[in-house]
């Protein structure tokens, strides 16, 4: 949880990244995982695990088979390994009350100080604690900085899926030991406001799924919070406009694009998104064109075709699902898919038994997020979370169900 700070201290004394470096140690993990296992404890590798092992490999094949790339070692440490080696670590680990207990109360003091410093960052200095080759990001208008808060450091989705799995978790355990969470609520929308990241947005409402999916009287609940969002938004555009933040602006210029070029919006994007997919994916529909621009070994640029066919409208296919497809064929494509629908069908499954809606949730918002953005790992803070959780939910269950 307090990876944001470990990955400044990383990358600002010895310079080295994060990502890498925790990739490195998730391998250590699973070593001791395989060394340490016996009949008594088994090693557990369930299908979505071994789907998401076939994805990974098939983006290794891609890229210095296909694209033939230049192997090197760094490249073990990629965050797609480093997902799928502690994905199989937390699925063969078991975590105490006592550990849990204290994740939580990391939890809520990383989100207060998530919450702080992006507010700071929102009315005093956009560059407040955000890690130096991103200072020549920002864009133009001042609703258009995309506000990273502690983030920056451990990558740029961080500040939405470090952020946001996390919050649901801690204001579902708040709201079940009956304390108050309408101050959790409140910062946690305006959080995603000042993002300025619309899947940001979206994926902050999850909120109100966990005050209502395990209510007996639903249609009450629903009514209660059709009544409250409105007041909360109106609560909140007064209160920041009276502290100088232009809620107005944001929310024309990201939420309806008024601001925007007609070329240049988030819709015009998802609409090319889907006419260069539909004109370059069928010539190599089973196999992809490999991550030529971001993957590993890669050149640093797209191929002619489909640079000339974006025309500099965006950087890639924005849909994240038609990238998928486009990038790894109909072969990594299903490989992927699968986990996701393996890997949700879980969560989903270990939620109706644990009434504990949280995790399964938190991994929802990555299945939403690809709808509009381009992301294929795990290794998220929030994400980690939201399965580590999941873990324990679900012995802890087991525990009961076996003492009654």
């Amino acid at each position: 949880m307090v990876s944001p700070f470990i990955a400044f201290v990383l990358i600002t004394s010895v310079g080295i990244d994060f990502i890498k470096f925790f990739t490195a140690l998730t391998y250590i993990g699973v070593i001791l995982v395989l060394f340490f296992a016996n009949k008594e404890n088994s090693i557990k590798f369930p299908n979505y695990l071994k789907f998401y092992l076939l994805f990974v490999l098939y983006v290794y094949y891609s890229a210095f088979f296909q694209l033939e790339g230049k192997f090197k070692t760094i490249y073990l440490v990629d965050k797609l390994a480093g997902a799928f080696n502690i994905l199989f670590i937390i699925e063969n680990t078991s975590i105490s009350k006592k550990y849990f207990d204290l994740l939580l109360r990391i939890c809520k003091k990383v989100l207060v100080i998530a919450i702080g410093v992006i507010i700071i960052q929102q009315l005093y200095d956009k560059n407040f604690f955000l890690r130096q080759d991103m200072l020549s990001k920002s864009s133009i208008s001042g609703t258009e900085d995309r506000l990273q808060s502690i983030y920056s450091w451990v990558g740029i989705l961080s500040v939405g899926l470090g952020f946001i799995p996390v919050l649901l978790i801690v204001v579902e355990r708040l709201e079940r030991t009956n304390k108050k969470i309408i101050v959790w609520i409140i910062f946690g929308l305006l959080y995603a406001l000042l993002t300025k990241g619309r899947w940001m947005m979206i994926n902050a409402l999850l909120i109100f799924v966990i005050l209502i999916v395990n209510k007996r009287d639903k249609f009450k609940h629903i009514l209660k919070y059709i009544i409250l969002i409105p007041l909360i938004s109106i609560t909140l555009y007064f209160t920041l406009n009276a502290v100088g933040i232009n809620v107005k602006s944001i929310v024309e210029e990201r939420v309806l694009e008024k601001g925007e070029g007609s070329d240049k919006n988030s819709a015009s994007t998802r609409l090319l998104a889907i006419t260069v997919f539909n004109k370059f994916y069928w010539k190599n529909a089973v196999f992809g064109v490999g991550d030529q621009k971001y993957g590993m070994g890669s050149s640093g640029h797209h191929n002619y075709e489909l640079s000339k066919a974006l025309g500099g409208k965006s950087s890639q296919i924005h849909v994240g699902y038609l990238s998928l497809f486009y990038t790894y064929g109909v072969i990594g494509g299903t490989f992927f898919i699968t986990f996701l629908i393996l890997i949700m069908r879980k969560l989903y499954k270990d939620a109706k038994q644990t009434t504990l809606w949280g995790p399964f949730l938190g991994i929802l918002g990555l299945v939403f997020a690809n709808f509009t953005l381009v992301y294929f790992s795990m290794l998220e803070i929030g994400l980690v979370f939201s399965l580590l959780v999941n873990k324990y939910y679900i012995e802890q269950n087991q525990f009961k169900l076996a003492n009654q």
